[in-house]
């Protein structure tokens, strides 16, 4: 069972009390199976149980494994060459709570090959209490950049991440964040590839709603896709550097 869960990690970025608007799971054809959630942001499934990929195929659909549907999906260049590629996040349909991994398909020719393959960069759709993670998700391809955006109203706050091929490694290249709460609202933008680490507060109890904004150098060595988990790299960075 997936055990991949960032909802009570991401409230220590800004302590909050407020209620949370949140979606309950529809009736759909998705089976209800649950995991154990735990205050975790590491990977630890056994790699038995992960999905195998081929490495390249005609069509996008014969790369989804047996009991899994695509989610959400993306098309264009993503490593300037000219062709239109495509990232689909894929979901199982016997367990909501599992891993979505997150495909990143070049197009060479007539066939599909799978680049890169990240299980952090998504969290499971939904929470053992069927609940979703997230409001709203959206993956897109923008002037050659994997933009993976995820908001919620809740404590989970919004974070957007951007990845962009230097060479030929896919790397995180910049995320935001933002969380509000009682009393306040928090937004952090961290530049990876300049290690600049920026956070604003937002005093929302005053009628002026005064903020501050810190800029600090932080850097932090090469973080691919493949292995770039940015809502935890975003709570180090806040631990590390923020206040």
């Amino acid at each position: 069972m997936i055990k991949y869960f960032r909802y009570s990690l991401l409230t220590a970025i800004v302590a909050i009390s407020a209620c949370r608007n949140e979606e309950r799971q529809a009736e759909t054809k998705l089976a209800d199976t649950v995991a154990i959630a735990q205050d975790t942001v590491s990977i630890n499934e056994p790699e038995a149980t992960l999905p195998v990929f081929p490495t390249t195929a005609n069509k996008v659909e014969d790369l989804i494994p047996k009991n899994y549907d695509i989610d959400l999906e993306a098309d264009g260049d993503l490593n300037n060459d000219g062709v239109v590629d495509k990232v689909i996040v894929i979901i199982k349909t016997t367990d909501t709570t599992a891993l979505r991994p997150t495909l990143v398909l070049l197009k060479n020719g007539s066939t599909y090959s799978v680049d890169a393959v990240s299980y952090g960069v998504f969290d499971p759709k939904f929470r053992e209490d069927g609940y979703k993670n997230y409001d709203y998700e959206e993956v897109s391809i923008d002037s050659g950049k994997l933009v993976v955006t995820k908001q919620a109203t809740g404590p989970a706050g919004s974070i957007e991440s951007t990845f962009k091929y230097i060479k030929k490694d896919l790397v995180l290249t910049y995320i935001t964040t933002f969380n509000m709460g009682a009393g306040g609202q928090t937004e952090q933008k961290f530049d990876l590839l300049k290690g600049v680490y920026e956070q604003t507060d937002i005093n929302t109890m005053k009628e002026d709603m005064p903020s501050e904004t810190t800029t600090k150098k932080y850097k932090i060595p090469v973080a691919l896709f493949k292995d770039a988990d940015p809502s935890a790299i975003m709570i180090e960075a806040f631990r590390k550097v923020g206040h």
